[in-house]
């Protein structure tokens, strides 16, 4: 397969592939095919009814259909990361790439053990003068190479829910990948402050939430079909009640949803109601943030009376399962609140999070949820590998309200959608293959991406950009931003860089081929 640059893509056939539409049947097509038009699915299901359905276009159309042989191929929709921080620029000093190769020392950080919530809410009013900071280019360099990793990994479709980055250049950074991406702004007006009562203001809200609707307005011009725009609170820590009544006649009054963090932490509810008056679901609900346009992060920390509202709401849960260890995080195993309200009924999905370096894809949070889930209730089939595959995409696709769009493979949506090579020892026999690539596989193993038809990822290599270049615009606007605004000294900055190109050279100071696709 090749790219197309602009203009309508070419009409595409993948045909022979074992296909998880993630449709609400949640049917399984093993000899699957699926055709694209005009960037939308045309047609789905069978080989002899696509096969129908082909036979069906015009001339023109047919003369230009390419047809990709997808017999070795595991073919599901593109990954729905409805929960996502582009954290890129803090890469060196913030838990990154200066610490230790030996983890011997290492210590709990600020989100273990129930959570410094003072600590969080200074770490997370500093991040915004560290946005100002950010030059455009930059903020859009920082962007591409960090929203291409997302891409790489199989995640057509991000929702940011505050980044240290420009809110403008992650859209410009979307559309220039080819990728979907609802945006937001570091929205946070206060800080929660060790050894007092009351929160303490640090930022004008008027000029916040002026901020945010500019935000809206623009996305909602949009004609690439790629950008979005929800405005978030990062945090209740740093939210006064101010930010967040007019945060919530802004969503009411262009109907958009809305994403925070609530009831993540352990330590929450008693910092949160010491310095705003309410626990943290009670004060979103006396907000008028607390309905199904709700996208609520980690709620794992309420109490009964908090369960019922989340429940009456309506509001959407996102977790990422394969974050919380390594962070120090308990949302899953120490309250059980978030399966037990999925199986209430209310709609949970999966995400990533967001993190200075490389971090676990949506392929290890669908292998996380399949096997946390399940352990919590000694049952197999709480969350079944189909049910993990939904999570992932059309239950996510459902919490960033773009559900009619993406999300499953069915006629009439976009044709964003993802390959998985099954063609090795790990797949031999098994005819449960999403199982075998939710035990055995992961993020490296996606082969293919496509988005609205375009194929942008094509044996696990980029196909529209230039990967050395991504890298190299990344490390300088790094280097500069870091050194500029982080006081990271220059030669700190030398060593890990040369450390890196060490690891991907060949010894004849050039790029090494990659092992794995040399021998595919």
């Amino acid at each position: 397969m090749t790219a197309q640059g602009p203009g309508a893509p070419a009409p595409l056939l993948l045909r022979g592939a074992f296909l998880y539409p993630a449709d609400p049947s949640d049917r399984v097509l093993p000899d699957g095919s699926l055709l694209v038009v005009d960037g939308r699915i045309a047609a789905i299901g069978e080989q002899r009814d696509v096969d129908a359905a082909v036979a069906a276009l015009d001339p023109a159309q047919r003369a230009a259909l390419r047809t990709v042989d997808g017999r070795r191929m595991l073919a599901l929709p593109g990954f729905v990361n409805a929960h996502w921080h582009e954290l890129f620029a803090t890469r060196l000093p913030f838990n990154g790439a200066f610490r230790p190769a030996s983890d011997r020392e290492d210590r709990p950080g600020f989100l273990a053990r129930g959570g410094d919530m003072h600590r969080t809410s200074a770490i997370f009013d500093s991040f915004h003068d560290m946005i100002a900071g950010l030059t455009p280019d930059e903020a859009e360099a920082i962007a591409r190479f960090s929203m291409w990793t997302q891409l790489r990994a199989g995640a057509t479709t991000l929702g940011d829910v505050g980044s240290v980055n420009r809110p403008e250049a992650l859209a410009a950074a979307a559309v220039s990948l080819g990728m979907r991406c609802s945006v937001s702004t570091w929205a946070a007006d206060a800080v929660c402050a060790p050894g007092e009562s009351r929160f303490r203001r640090t930022r004008d809200t008027d000029a916040l939430l002026a901020h945010v609707e500019t935000l809206v307005k623009r996305c909602a011009t949009d004609t690439t079909g790629l950008l979005k725009a929800r405005p978030t609170a990062v945090y209740g820590t740093n939210m006064t009640d101010e930010l967040g009544r007019g945060l919530a006649e802004l969503v009411s009054r262009h109907d958009t949803g809305f994403a925070s963090h609530i009831g993540a932490q352990r330590n929450e509810p008693a910092v949160i109601e010491q310095y705003y008056g309410a626990t943290p679901v009670r004060r979103f609900a006396d907000l008028g943030l607390l309905d199904e346009r709700l996208m609520s992060v980690h709620t794992a920390f309420v109490d009964d009376e908090e369960r019922k509202l989340l429940l009456d709401g309506r509001v959407h849960l996102s977790h990422s399962p394969a974050k919380y260890g390594g962070a120090g995080e308990s949302a899953m195993s120490e309250t059980r609140v978030i399966p037990d309200l999925r199986r209430a009924g209310l709609d949970v999905s999966l995400s990533t999070d967001g993190q200075p370096l490389v971090f676990a894809g949506m392929a290890e949070q669908m292998r996380a949820a399949w096997q946390t889930h399940n352990e919590l209730y000694a049952d197999s089939t709480v969350v079944l590998p189909t049910d993990a595959l939904a999570m992932a995409t059309r239950t996510a696709a459902r919490g960033l309200r773009w559900d009619d769009r993406i999300g499953s493979l069915e006629p009439g949506k976009e044709a964003d959608f993802v390959l998985i090579r099954m063609d090795d020892w790990r797949y031999v026999h098994t005819p449960r293959p999403l199982e075998t690539f939710l035990a055995t596989g992961g993020s490296r193993d996606i082969d293919t991406v496509v988005v609205g038809g375009r194929v942008l990822i094509e044996g696990g290599r980029s196909v529209l950009v230039d990967e050395e270049e991504l890298l190299a615009g990344y490390e300088e606007a790094l280097r500069s931003f870091s050194v500029r605004c982080l006081g990271v000294e220059p030669e700190a900055v030398d060593r890990v860089y040369a450390l890196s190109a060490r690891r991907r050279s060949d010894g004849s100071g050039t790029t090494a081929p990659d092992p794995i696709q040399e021998e595919k």
